[in-house]
């Protein structure tokens, strides 16, 4: 009885204290709530300040969701407690009931606003995390210039964009009209910058896989999705992320209906004000799509068309005797953008009456394709401009670049490659001089308007999607002479059919999820196999290629291999065999030394061990790419490249070799290997273009002075890594030759961990146009190299040099210094504390584009505003980590603008607060004008 009397009497005190402590109560409900809303403002400021480039973490936006809710339940107490008050005014004796309730609740929240207060502490500093780097990506228009039609149409695509009634914009119209030009124009739209936070483009196959699109979607986002997240995990992410953005999704060839919700796009509602603009062949689509506006993308007008044709084909059009000829032409072309500029560049300065009558005959036949199920219209002009090719050697080069996926960026260098193995072009006896025959057949076909050039860091073409299909469906006929059987990027887990191996000229299965592949397909016709990308390819059956005596390209990268069958030795014409990045791969078989016709070896990124001794039997390869693996057994011996094989292979021209511990951990190993390597390849006569390490200095001395190709100028292109050096900070990038990235990395040195500077490495900074300075222990700056030394550089990178004060003295030049350098790096600089000092001699930097700063926390400036104004072309600077730095370019006390349109053409942006700009002084105020169209505002 005493402990139910103590608990009732416990109860009571509590219920009393609710009654007798609701004013106080009710006051630190107060309080408590005003220190939650103070951190949800932080927070929320904080989320605001860079809603691009960050988003805030899915526990703090629930963090914030909890705080609102908490927020309309203080409110309600809020006007519960007035009340109450209100009614003990009126009242001798106060409602003890409602006073009890009230109080049990206020302590309650109470309670709540505490934890919620408690909860905050975990986010202090990460509240968001990176997000989109920019509102829009920019979108090269590359078919054809925009005419009249084109903008109204994008007119009235913006108009709908622009009517918050309008939620789903369908473009439509046959193909090569110019529906993805008008896309492209809207997307690079400033005005479509600044209406959403960021712009989605997508573009939809004709047998897309939703996850296609997820991963697209999610690329953009910058969200890292795992392989093994569902289709329905993966919509979840996305609807969360898309929730909270205002977006512009742009959806491109679109061929059937796509779910949007399965994708994970939320409903789009006039309050957020979140769009989806289509592109799509036919309205049926943009009907089932449910868009509330369709707009039609129509022909050109004749005067379009006209002045479209008249550019590509040149002055010859305007001739007396062709001029009415080309007019029927062009009207045979019915409009057509895609038409018009592929028809008209293969008849560009055409002068022979008798072609143009021809063209016209041709043109205006209802016999010319025999080819179904495609738009026919389109399909006859374009199929005319690829008979008019000069010969067969051209058209299968064009019908070659359908082997890959839809919408794909092509590698220009990748793409002569093929061309090169297969034997589609020949020039001469040397790599170099078929590979300059094959720029010149990628430009003869980007002349002719059947592939297109976009302008990227390296070259790179892509097909239009119509074109594409075009080339596809003259491959599928028998009866071509040239057959093709095309699954690429189709996300199929099964290999073709035995009876369709047969008869066919080209196979292309890369990037698809095949696990397994036929015992002993039949296809004795086979040319280029290209199976890259299926990374659940583990095992290939022993027999597979008993019957591809024809072969002569096969790429197997990035695959799940772990050895090759020994079938392998029947590719008796095989020239060109490409295992790059095959992660699993071990071994390459003994009988690899049956492929006497092959010319290419690529097995970069390998674990291979050691190169079988009957590599020596290939005489006839020109190229050789390897990376051995770190990993060794106890009974491994150090000789990974046996005596002699190097030196055998005499029509070498390129050899790209890593040893193993170029950066990393070379212990292991001997330094042997490296040196009798080098001793072999300095025998090489032919060689062109070399990627090596040299652990010691004695041994890059050595290949300077015996190597007959370096001594007479005859490589071009090279990497030497020089020293060896362990990173105390690893980068997150550095230099890496690619004999794709032509122009960029076919000069590279790198100087690892010494603490002089040898006149080796001066004799090949000469010719260097990339240099990569890691972990110097006495330079103090890049002067000590000889300015004069570096006037090639267009790439630079300086890390981990800790003596170094300056980058460049300009009281120690006597002309101009780094004159053609394009982007400088330079990163975890302990001691430096300026980029320049002193003199700078007209000239000096002139090219500098990029300039990136990391880890230097006694860095106090930069440039001075003498020095900036000479910098014309300087695009990007990016300053990280950098305590120390007092003055970059300018500061908010800055008065003057350093800049002027004429001094910075390639000014594409001011960021600034709209107060500082306002308050800045200006000697002209036209300039003001001028820079004022590239203000952007912060967020």
């Amino acid at each position: 009885m005493d402990f139910v009397a103590g608990k009732v009497a416990e109860v009571c005190a509590q219920h009393a204290g609710y009654i007798k402590d609701l004013k106080r109560n009710f006051e630190q409900l107060n309080e408590e709530a005003t220190t939650l809303y103070s951190k949800k403002e932080d927070m929320e400021r904080e989320i605001n300040r860079d809603r691009i480039r960050k988003r805030p973490k899915s526990e703090c936006q629930d963090w914030l969701k909890r705080v609102d809710e908490v927020h309309n339940k203080v409110d309600t107490i809020k006007e519960e407690y007035s009340q109450e008050a209100e009614r003990c005014q009126t009242r001798w004796c106060p409602d003890i009931q409602s006073h009890w309730k009230l109080g049990q609740r206020i302590l309650e929240i109470t309670n709540q606003i505490s934890k919620l207060t408690e909860e905050s502490a975990k986010f202090e500093g990460v509240v968001v995390v990176d997000a989109l780097p920019q509102t829009v990506e920019a979108k090269p228009v590359l078919t054809i210039e925009a005419g009249r039609s084109t903008e109204r149409t994008l007119q009235k695509i913006l108009n709908n964009v622009r009517d918050p009634r309008k939620h789903k914009i369908g473009i439509w119209g046959m193909g090569g009209v110019g529906k993805t030009t008008v896309m492209k124009l809207l997307n690079n739209l400033e005005e479509i910058k600044q209406m959403f936070e960021i712009v989605i483009w997508v573009t939809v196959s004709k047998d897309y896989k939703t996850r296609e699109l997820q991963t697209e979607i999610a690329q953009r986002l910058s969200l890292k999705l795992s392989y093994n997240d569902s289709d329905e995990r993966v919509a979840s992410i996305l609807f969360q992320t898309l929730t909270y953005m205002k977006f512009l999704l742009l959806i491109d060839d679109l061929w059937a209906k796509v779910d949007l919700y399965d994708i994970g796009v939320p409903s789009l509602n006039q309050e957020k004000g979140s769009k989806v603009v289509l592109t799509t062949r036919y309205r049926d689509v943009c009907h089932k799509m449910e868009t509330d506006e369709e707009i039609m993308v129509e022909p050109f007008s004749e005067k379009e068309a006209w002045n479209l044709f008249r550019e590509k084909v040149g002055e010859v059009a305007d001739s007396p005797s062709i001029h009415p000829l080309a007019k029927r032409v062009v009207g045979e072309c019915g409009g057509l953008p895609l038409a018009i500029a592929v028809i008209g560049a293969s008849l560009r300065k055409e002068d022979n009456v008798h072609v143009w009558e021809n063209a016209v005959q041709e043109l205006s036949s209802p016999d010319t394709s025999d080819i179904y199920d495609m738009e026919e219209q389109v399909f006859r002009r374009l199929k005319f401009s690829f008979d008019r090719l000069e010969n067969d050697g051209v058209r299968n080069c064009f019908l070659y670049a359908a082997l890959y996926p839809e919408d794909h960026n092509i590698r220009n260098f990748e793409l002569i490659e093929y061309w090169r193995a297969e034997g589609l072009i020949h020039s001469g006896s040397t790599l170099s001089s078929v590979r300059n025959k094959g720029h010149a057949m990628v430009k003869l076909l980007i002349d002719a308007s059947l592939l297109l050039k976009i302008p990227e860091a390296m070259p790179i073409v892509k097909m239009h999607d119509v074109i594409r299909d075009l080339a596809l469906r003259i491959t599928s006929r028998m009866e071509s002479g040239c057959r093709f059987l095309v699954r690429a990027n189709k996300m199929i887990q099964e290999h073709p059919r035995n009876e369709e191996w047969e008869n066919v000229n080209r196979m292309s299965l890369m990037r698809n999820k095949i696990g397994s592949l036929p015992e002993r397909p039949n296809c004795p016709t086979l040319l280029t196999l290209l199976l890259q990308e299926n990374k659940k390819l583990i095992t290939i059956p022993e027999s597979f290629f008993d019957q591809m005596h024809a072969l002569r390209v096969l790429d197997l990268s990035k695959t799940g291999i772990k050895s090759l069958p020994h079938s392998i030795c029947h590719l008796v014409n095989l020239r060109g065999l490409y295992l790059k990045y095959c992660y699993h791969l071990k071994t390459l078989p003994p009988k690899i030394g049956k492929l006497t016709r092959i010319e290419v070896l690529d097995a970069r990124g390998t674990r291979i061990n050691s190169l079988p001794t009957e590599i020596e039997q290939l005489s006839g390869l020109k190229v050789l790419h390897v990376t051995f693996s770190m990993e060794r057994d106890e009974n491994e011996e150090d000789e990974k490249v046996s005596g002699g094989i190097i030196s055998r292979l005499s029509q070498l021209e390129q050899l790209i070799i890593d040893l193993g511990f170029s950066y990393g951990d070379f212990s292991r190993y001997g330094d042997t290997c490296a040196k009798a390597v080098i001793e072999e390849v300095s025998c090489l006569k032919g060689l062109t273009s070399l990627q090596f390490g040299f652990p010691k200095m004695e041994y890059l001395e050595c290949f300077l002075q015996q190597s007959h190709p370096w001594k007479k100028g005859i490589i071009t292109s090279f990497h030497f890594v020089v020293g060896q050096y362990q990173y105390r900070d690893q980068p997150s990038s550095c230099f890496s030759y690619n004999p794709e990235h032509e122009e960029r990395n076919s000069r590279i040195l790198t100087f690892c961990g010494y603490d002089s500077i040898p006149n080796a490495i001066v004799e090949v900074l000469r010719r260097a146009y990339s240099f990569m300075l890691l972990g110097h222990k006495s330079v103090h700056g890049l002067c000590e190299f000889g300015m004069q030394n570096m006037s090639e550089l267009m790439f630079c990178r300086i890390y981990e040099c800790d003596a170094m004060g300056i980058i460049v003295d300009g009281d120690q030049l006597v002309e101009a210094a780094l004159p053609k350098l394009h982007y400088l790096n330079v990163s975890h600089m302990p001691n430096l504390r300026s980029i320049w000092e002193g003199s700078f001699p007209p000239g000096s930097l002139k090219r500098l584009k990029i300039l990136e700063l990391f880890k230097c926390e006694k860095l106090k400036n930069i440039f001075s505003c003498k020095i900036i104004e000479q910098l014309s072309n300087l695009q990007c600077l990016r300053v990280y980590s950098c305590s120390a730095l007092e003055e970059a370019v300018e500061c908010p006390n800055l008065k003057r603008f350093p800049i002027s349109v004429s001094k910075a053409p390639k000014l594409k942006r001011i960021e600034c607060k709209r107060e500082w700009w306002n308050d800045l002084e200006w000697d002209d105020n036209d300039v003001k004008l001028q820079l004022e169209p590239l203000i952007i505002l912060p967020r």
